[in-house]
């Protein structure tokens, strides 16, 4: 298993994701902005379907979104 380090992009993305559950209330998540987080991951020189696919699915799941296939 690689190193999450290797992997600048998914940090930030774990990193974005964790700092939108420790922001107020009033910052609320929506179903656009776990496809945003997708198509900037998407959008790095060296994305991975996979990992863009599991850190929208991260992010949309708790707030009943449509989940992405991560093949």
């Amino acid at each position: 298993m690689r190193s999450i380090v290797r992997h600048p992009r998914v940090l930030l993305a774990a990193f974005v994701f964790a700092a939108g559950f420790a922001g107020s209330s009033a910052a609320a998540w929506s179903c656009r902005d776990c496809m945003d987080l997708y198509n900037q991951c998407m959008a790095q020189p060296d994305a991975d379907q996979a990992v863009c696919a599991r850190t929208h699915n991260q992010c949309a799941q708790p707030l009943n979104c449509p989940l992405m296939p991560e093949f």
